[in-house]
């Protein structure tokens, strides 16, 4: 009875501990609690997009800022040019059509006084006629090429500006990006000195923007090329199926910590004759649109664009049309940024190679060999080998048994030494490298196996 009375005090002293709460006593809401965690990843969700845009904007601005800076440079510089250049060259211009005119003037009065004095000898009238043409000759000649006067103007006798502001950008243009039409150019001394300083500064800063933009569009063409690649084997997959005797990646193979599908990797590298088809589709764009455009033919607007993206610039052709001058340097631009870009997806290939078989020559230079129960270099061995033949003009007697040449070993080699990519091989960059895995069938992985196990 006593244990029950006990018990009973117990659960009493239990609820009265549950049940007489203070009304001022502290309660937990539950609804706030539920809201807490949504608020917090409403937080999260917002901080962690905060934080993409911000990765983003440190990604592309320093592209965007670079072709900024180089447009702003390009803009001041023609403002300079065209400040200098434009007043003077009218007044040259003024002067040389006012020494012309002269020149006409005096070779009419010669003309005048001649047939005044009477005289009808033809060998007087033949020498004062070829005296002033050849007089008018040189200094027409000196206009057109030193002052780039035109007939047009001669006729006329005014001067028409040559030095507009978009031909000083067009001017600023090809002095940056190293064409260098040569017309029209500065004939100051001011300018020619303003010329080198901008040419000193901007011709590094634009080559760097152009290799920049070529970068973008070398790694973009990459990245559709290899998802071509990617719909390419999954449209295989999709209608034929694997078969028994096709070359699969064992499960030896898998055990070493490969997969079965890099056998299916392919190199994402890009042909030649694809990069090729870009920079000729591009320049007969250009040749279409300058040859409606300026009054050229279509063979004539092609050579002038092959030769601006070469960045040859012989000067030849000009566009003379200032309307579009600005679309022309659109274009000019944009086919340097793809002359870059080929010229970088071609070269690296072959640069490639060229260390390929750099490296191919070295190992078979550093290649051992066991000789006589020593190891030697297969270089000198073979270095031995002549100097024997040479002291020996009996080829007869030249044994090679006495060598006893027991087998040709090479170093010890990794079976995953293709995972480690050589130093000069940027996995960063999708255009200066490939994603490859030079697996070309289970027998080439057991051979490999076989061999580092015989090593060991």
């Amino acid at each position: 009875m006593s244990q029950y009375n006990a018990a009973m005090d117990h659960q009493d002293w239990n609820r009265r501990d549950l049940l007489d709460v203070p009304d001022k006593a502290p309660c937990i809401d539950v609804s706030s609690t539920s809201e807490e965690p949504t608020r917090d990843t409403t937080e999260e969700d917002e901080y962690d997009h905060q934080s993409g845009i911000r990765r983003y904007a440190k990604l592309i601005l320093p592209h965007v800022g670079l072709v900024l800076l180089t447009c702003a440079y390009t803009i001041v510089g023609a403002s300079i040019f065209y400040s200098v250049e434009q007043p003077h060259e009218l007044a040259n211009k003024r002067r040389q059509l006012d020494v012309i005119y002269e020149r006409q003037e005096e070779f009419v009065n010669s003309l005048f006084t001649l047939a005044m004095l009477n005289e009808t000898r033809r060998e007087v009238w033949s020498q004062v006629t070829k005296q002033h043409m050849h007089n008018m000759s040189d200094h027409l000649f000196v206009a057109f090429e030193k002052f780039f006067l035109t007939a047009a103007e001669v006729r006329a006798n005014d001067t028409m500006e040559m030095w507009s502001f978009s031909t000083a950008i067009f001017f600023a243009v090809t002095v940056v990006t190293t064409i260098g039409y040569g017309n029209p150019v500065p004939v100051t001394q001011l300018g020619r000195m303003m010329c080198i300083i901008f040419s000193l500064f901007g011709i590094p800063l634009t080559l760097v923007t152009i290799a920049d933009i070529g970068k973008f569009l070398s790694e973009h063409l990459v990245w559709m090329y290899g998802n071509y690649l990617k719909l390419k084997h999954f449209l295989w997959e999709r209608h034929h199926w694997r078969k028994d005797h096709e070359e699969r990646v064992c499960e030896q193979c898998q055990r070493q910590g490969l997969t079965s599908d890099m056998h299916f990797i392919e190199e994402q590298r890009i042909p030649v004759i694809l990069v090729l088809v870009i920079l000729v589709t591009y320049t007969s764009l250009g040749g279409v649109l300058m040859s409606n455009l300026e009054p050229w033919s279509f063979f004539t607007a092609f050579y002038w664009s092959f030769i601006t993206m070469t960045t040859v610039g012989f000067g030849d052709l000009m566009p003379r049309r200032d309307g579009y001058m600005y679309l022309i340097l659109l274009y000019i631009i944009l086919g340097l940024a793809i002359t870059t870009m080929c010229i970088d997806l071609v070269g690296v290939q072959y640069i490639r190679k060229i260390h390929y078989f750099g490296r191919k020559i070295q190992d078979a230079r550093s290649a051992l060999a066991v000789v006589g129960g020593k190891v030697v270099l297969v270089s000198e061995l073979y270095a031995n080998l002549m100097q024997k033949r040479a002291k020996n003009y009996d080829r007869d007697a030249f044994v090679m048994d006495n060598f006893h040449i027991t087998k040709h070993v090479i170093p010890f080699i990794p079976a995953d030494i293709r995972w480690i990519r050589y130093i000069d091989q940027n996995a960063d960059s999708l255009s200066s490298s490939t994603s490859t895995l030079d697996l070309q069938s289970c027998r080439f992985c057991h051979s490999r196996f076989s061999i580092s196990r015989c090593q060991l």
